[in-house]
């Protein structure tokens, strides 16, 4: 492959795949070699059959680079390559919108086909993601090969950190098109949204976690906020969206999300394990007795709304947040405020037969000298398996592990098979955190490699189903049912 048959190659793939018109296939083209820095082509052949990614592609045009001793950032190169003949902006939202009128699933599937296919959203990347379903069926867990694992000391800095640069943050609508030294979102394309009358910009997530994973971003570049707007906010996108569910994250350090300075909301076109459960108590509203309520058969405490009417729903989620924010349980642990606000909740709106759908999941982000990392976030014990926050997508039940485990899974399987020999004086630093569970592991004595695999998976959903619990503000016993009873009458629910 030459240079410029890859070039040819990445141009025809564009008007496949890209909506590029052969009337701007010249304007492309030396868009391209502005981007390669070089200033001479020499008619080149699209070679063979024509990939469905383009991951092929570029990796041909990086191979010829390679020879000829070029230095470049593959990350970046690749974006400046995909922007060079994808459509403008306003093209792909007036495309978005034209198949929106055939129906909104309809301009989903295309906008999220077209992500793809322009690499915005890295499909290579997201499949080679290990991923299975827990053995009771209830939890899915991912071994996220791509995906940093976050620090909360840092997620906490982030709020209170004032930038001036330009963009203001990772998800500010600025970054479409933006480039600098080691970032680039050349090749990022949103689209315009009204929500509650407020300018908002969905876009899908580079290294989605489910089906359609996307954002909702306010246009403002202003703090995560939980507030009489935010049930309006989500019902507004699910009337536009009914086949999404959308959802925020608590909007505190420890419990919430990893932007916690920039106002958005996570959903897509996925029933995540949460949005499956049942009901473990039914309640009825006195305020709005044709709102169908209950506490959700999960690990977490969360209440779910559902009836004809949003603004009804809206109302009785507004109750039952304005009396979480004050809330006091020493006993539970559930303080509302010390130095800082501590109660706060995430809401997760759907279009049902039914009308609307809102769950609400109550979180708190108290610290102790038992729990210093949160008395309601990941307990220590279970720091090897996750120890970043457990934001909304998670707390509903679709776990996101960092890729570290992969490595250390598999050195564990050794272990547990005989083909490695366990020293603990031995082992790296970042496996040491793993000695309890490695001496819980091998008292059955020595394993097959199917049952060390086994074992292993129990111990990863184990930890995972706990850390849920741990996340709980209520738990699921006696004591706590009974407070969690108490404070929903005094919103207004009876069983």
């Amino acid at each position: 492959m030459t240079l410029d048959n890859g070039i040819a190659e990445l141009l025809t793939y564009a008007e496949r795949y890209l909506g590029l018109d052969k009337r701007d296939e010249l304007y492309a083209r030396n868009r391209i070699l502005s981007a390669l820095g070089i200033s001479s082509y020499g008619e080149g052949k699209a070679e063979g059959e024509l990939p469905a990614l383009p991951d092929g592609i570029l990796q041909n045009i990086f191979d010829c680079l390679e020879r000829e001793g070029v230095e470049f950032d593959p990350a970046v190169l690749g974006e400046r390559l995909m922007d060079a003949v994808m459509l403008r902006p306003s093209e792909v939202e007036n495309a978005f919108w034209v198949h929106c009128e055939h129906s909104p699933r309809a301009g989903t599937e295309w906008l999220y086909s077209y992500a793809i296919r322009s690499d915005y959203v890295k499909k290579s990347a997201i499949d080679k993601n290990l991923k299975w379903l827990s053995k009771d069926g209830r939890l899915e867990i991912t071994i996220n090969l791509s995906k940093p694992e976050k620090n909360n000391k840092d997620l906490a800095k982030q709020l209170k950190t004032v930038s001036t640069d330009y963009p203001k943050c990772i998800i500010c609508r600025d970054n479409e098109g933006f480039e600098r030294a080691g970032f680039s979102r050349r090749n990022m394309r949103t689209v315009s949204l009204q929500l509650n009358g407020e300018e908002w910009f969905w876009q899908y997530s580079p290294y989605a976690y489910f089906n359609e994973h996307g954002i909702a971003i306010s246009c403002a570049h202003t703090p995560m906020k939980l507030d009489g707007n935010t049930a309006e906010h989500l019902f507004d996108f699910v009337e536009k969206f009914p086949h999404y569910f959308l959802g925020n994250n608590a909007p505190l350090p420890r419990v919430g999300g990893s932007i916690l300075m920039h106002n958005h909301y996570q959903g897509g076109g996925y029933v995540l394990p949460m949005q499956r459960a049942g009901i473990r108590i039914p309640l009825k509203s006195k305020r709005f007795p044709k709102v169908k309520a209950g506490v959700v058969d999960w690990y977490n405490t969360a209440i779910r709304l559902e009836g004809e009417n949003r603004k009804e729903v809206a109302a009785l989620a507004q109750d039952i947040f304005t009396a979480w924010e004050t809330y006091e349980n020493a006993a539970l642990g559930i303080l509302p405020r010390t130095d800082e606000v501590h109660n706060t909740a995430s809401l997760i709106a759907r279009k049902t037969k039914n009308g609307y759908l809102l769950d609400i999941i109550l979180r708190n982000n108290r610290t102790s000298e038992e729990h210093p990392g949160g008395i309601f976030h990941a307990h220590a014990e279970y720091h090897h398996i996750k120890s970043e926050s457990i934001g909304l997508i998670e707390a509903m039940g679709l776990f996101v592990l960092p890729a570290r485990l992969k490595r250390q899974l598999g050195e564990i399987e050794g272990y547990l098979t005989g083909e490695r020999k366990f020293r603990e004086g031995a082992l790296g630093e970042d496996m040491k955190i793993f000695v309890p569970a490695i001496g819980r592991l091998m008292r059955g004595g020595r394993l097959s490699p199917e049952q060390a695999k086994d074992a292993l998976r129990d111990e990863v959903e184990s930890a995972c189903k706990n850390i849920l619990g741990n996340t709980a503000v209520f738990k699921c016993d006696g004591a706590g049912t009974d407070a969690l009873l108490g404070f929903l009458s005094a919103c207004g629910f009876d069983e």
